[in-house]
């Protein structure tokens, strides 16, 4: 085998470079496995699937991995490889290869716009194995030297080495570390650095140079876009430079251009779900129903299913499908929308396992709860959510952070304490939260008249539990039940006052009893609401339900979506 180039110290040392195949076809895998002991390598193993791939990498830190895109309907080999590193299997300077028989566009495209390793195609041809596999063990011995300058804080020798190995190798992963660290730790260096006779023609600095003059301002919003889309017709296959041409326009409002902008980012690499929820919200924006549908679906065929935020983007894309079908002012578009959301969880249904399929209905029940509520059904919407909760009120900590979120801020809608406050407990368990599940949280945190209404409930709701002389008067519970008419506890604290002071029944009796009959609530709430509705079931016939009403409240009769559109220059 010819000698590699070894950045760190000159020498080949192949002894701790261990190396695993992954791959579901046992004749593809062991060709391979030839190919790479011929070239002097022994420390070789295989997986056939990818479950094989997890236990392997549990075991033992690999320095080169071979995955197979196309590795099963289950999970390709990009998300096996993200399923991976969000385990902490593979170590952030291990290299990989993805190995497949489709060379199109979108999918080389989307393996490397991420910035991880290289790509092989099908039929596999042995000096172009030979040149890879010493490339790749040629970074390995330079990402590893970095990382570990990183861990030590020797930011000065990182940056030197660095620097002086991207001016003589152009390796598109060691650009994107140089410009991602120096982001993070000097961005005036950065932005130094890019123009630089050698630095200043790499696209990955050009960009980087015009994000550093965008956030300092040192450039007009014209300009930048001007500079952004020259950018993108020198290299049309430059996924990231339309992606900030999308961005830059959005600031400005000219949805119409960053839609299209969008839509070229997505068509390099339609497997990727940020890129699919990008269009959704510019299309919902623009009215574009047409792309909307159909970035709908390919975010459905392609949900990676292991990444850890995947049930993020299903409560994105369902409030988007939401905003859109509360928006439609044509009955015939809306049934359509929400028959195409309904197809949406189906499609993706096909991509998750049982357990996530739990999840997803969960989600898709809360998004008609949203819809029944602005629709004034409020009984439907508290029963719906209520009995889709319901088999997870002692084991909270099963369901998605995503979902506990969407929770907690229905149940604030309602009123209903009993539940959020066990809600709210296991949430602050939850740690690494992804982008989404923060901005639902600041949502909820920002919405001082919800967080006000709340906490008045919560005194009114501890006066009931205390002590016979602290408790409210009837007038005063009538008067709260007005503020937080959908409240089981007051609902129920309510009629037991009725029956106690042996008050005459309100006309208005039913909406009450509504709000609670046939409700999955706690154990407690359960016992005290049945006993309630027998002892009224002689003055009234609580079993012909009538139509839920909205009271007034201090509530909004709209619920806020937790994803809101916003039409911010930020």
């Amino acid at each position: 085998m010819t000698s590699a180039f070894n950045p760190t110290s000159g020498t080949l040392n192949l002894s701790n470079f261990d190396i695993l195949i992954v791959d579901d076809c046992q004749i593809s895998s062991m060709y391979l496995f030839q190919l790479i002991k011929q070239l002097g390598f022994t420390q070789i193993d295989k997986a056939y699937s990818y479950q094989d791939a997890i236990k392997c990498c549990a075991k033992k830190r690999y320095a080169l991995l071979f995955i197979d895109f196309h590795l099963e309907q289950a999970i390709n080999g990009s998300e096996l490889h993200d399923l991976l590193k969000e385990k902490g299997f593979v170590s952030p300077y291990a290299r990989v290869i993805t190995v497949s028989g489709d060379n199109t566009t979108q999918t080389v495209i989307g393996t490397l716009s991420k910035g991880r390793g290289d790509y092989l195609c099908k039929p596999i041809n042995k000096a172009t194995l030979q040149k890879k596999v010493q490339n790749a063990f040629s970074e390995y011995q330079l990402f590893k030297k970095l990382y570990k300058l990183l861990e030590q804080h020797k930011h000065e020798e990182l940056l030197s080495t660095a620097v002086s190995i991207a001016a003589h190798k152009n390796i598109v992963e060691l650009d994107l570390f140089l410009i991602d660290f120096l982001y993070e730790h000097d961005k005036n260096l950065l932005l130094k650095l890019t123009y630089e006779t050698t630095f200043s023609n790499r696209k990955n600095y050009i960009l980087a140079r015009l994000k550093v003059q965008n956030e300092k301002k040192l450039m007009q919003p014209l300009s930048l876009i001007e500079a952004t889309t020259q950018l993108c017709e020198k290299h049309p296959l430059f996924v990231q430079a339309f992606d900030f041409l999308s961005l830059l326009q959005t600031n400005i409002q000219h949805y119409e251009e960053s839609l299209n902008s969008a839509l070229n980012a997505l068509a390099l690499t339609t497997r990727s779900p940020h890129r699919s929820l990008s269009v959704l919200k510019l299309s919902l924006i623009c009215n574009d129903k047409s792309e909307f549908l159909k970035a709908s679906h390919l975010l459905a065929s392609h949900l990676p299913i292991a990444s850890p935020s995947w049930c993020s983007y299903l409560s994105e894309c369902l409030s988007y499908f939401n905003s859109y079908i509360q928006q439609t002012t044509s009955e015939i578009d809306k049934k359509q929308l929400i028959l195409e959301q309904k197809n949406f969880v189906r499609r993706c249904e096909y991509r998750l396992t049982d357990k996530q399929k739990m999840q997803l209905n969960i989600l898709y029940n809360y998004s008609i709860s949203k819809r029944l509520i602005e629709e004034g059904h409020i009984a439907k919407a508290k029963r719906l959510t209520l009995r889709a909760t319901t088999s997870f009120y002692d084991n909270l900590h099963q369901l998605n952070t995503i979902v506990l979120i969407e929770l907690v801020y229905l149940l604030s809608f309602f009123g209903e304490l009993w539940l959020m406050t066990k809600v709210n407990a296991v949430l602050k368990t939850k740690t690494n939260l992804d982008n989404y599940c923060r901005d639902c949280l600041n949502t909820l945190k920002n919405d001082a008249e919800l967080i006000q209404s709340i906490a008045h409930l919560s005194v009114t709701v501890e006066k009931l539990s205390g002590l016979e002389i602290e408790q409210p008067t009837f007038d005063q519970l009538s008067s709260e039940l007005q503020r937080h008419p959908y409240s089981s506890e007051l609902c129920i604290s309510f009629l037991e006052k009725i029956i106690k002071l042996s008050q005459d029944l309100p006309n208005n009796l039913n909406k009450t009893i509504d709000l609670i009959n046939e409700m999955p609530l706690s154990l407690e709430l359960n016992l005290r609401r049945d006993t309630i509705l027998k002892q009224l079931h002689a003055h009234i016939d609580i079993n012909n339900e009538l139509p839920s009403q909205v009271f007034n409240s201090s509530l909004p009769q709209k619920i806020p979506l937790l994803l809101q559109i916003e039409n911010s220059n930020n």
